[in-house]
């Protein structure tokens, strides 16, 4: 529509131009006087007006598609900064709900470690273990402690182990001809990891490695401290 109202502008200012150059030209004597131009040469005023007002429409026509290829550029930025936005919040409800049911199971699991203290507790100090309660106890251990392991619980190793201050809480040292320096010897209470978590550390006893020699006393030491008054002069 817009490239026919065109055109027709262009055809009506040729026609226009013909026109204005047609008087130049000189008449032939003897000839007839040129005939009246038709009705259908002739260009109707409002033809041209036509024409003014295409030009007019094709313009308005080209400001109205760059304004809607900006708006198309911006909404299309702005679908992709929302998409955007949307994956970033999906990807942290995500760690969120991750987090909360780590949080909630740690919650139970620190809950039920003292009862499996108490448990291994009563069994240690059971006299027979070939009793019947004994083994009752010590069934109802081991199964709790495998439903626990089922959940991703773990014990934390201590004897024997290096003396790791992000598993281990050491409650005193002593020394040890059995463990070097710095060596877990003795066990307290027991550690649990969840995953990676440390939902409890070991309290443990830490050797300081072998006791210092005792050095004999001389004869006269031993004879000045035997004295009554305490060796003193």
């Amino acid at each position: 529509m817009k490239k026919r109202k065109k055109k027709k502008a262009m055809e009506l200012n040729e026609k226009l131009e013909t026109r204005r150059e047609a008087p130049l030209d000189e008449e032939a004597p003897g000839e007839a006087a040129p005939e009246p131009e038709s009705e259908d040469e002739t260009i109707p005023e409002a033809e041209i007006s036509e024409a003014g007002e295409g030009e007019n429409v094709l313009s308005a026509a080209e400001a109205a598609l760059e304004a809607l290829e900006r708006e198309r550029d911006e909404l299309k930025d702005q679908l992709l900064r929302a998409r955007a936005e949307f994956d970033n919040y999906r990807k942290r409800m995500l760690r969120e709900g991750e987090q909360l049911r780590k949080t909630a199971a740690q919650g139970l699991m620190r809950s039920l470690l003292p009862i499996v203290d108490n448990l291994e507790r009563a069994l240690s100090h059971a006299d027979i273990k070939s009793d019947g309660f004994a083994q009752g106890v010590e069934m109802i251990v081991k199964q709790f402690s495998n439903v626990l392991a089922d959940q991703g619980l773990e014990p934390i190793p201590s004897v024997g182990e290096n003396f790791d201050p992000n598993v281990h809480e050491a409650l005193t040292h002593q020394p040890s001809d059995q463990y070097p320096a710095d060596t877990v010897m003795e066990e307290f209470q027991r550690g649990y990891r969840l995953g990676d978590y440390v939902l409890r550390p070991s309290q443990v006893v830490v050797s300081s490695g072998a006791p210092a020699p005792v050095t004999p006393l001389e004869p006269d030491e031993v004879r000045a401290g035997d004295a009554p008054g305490g060796g003193e002069p």
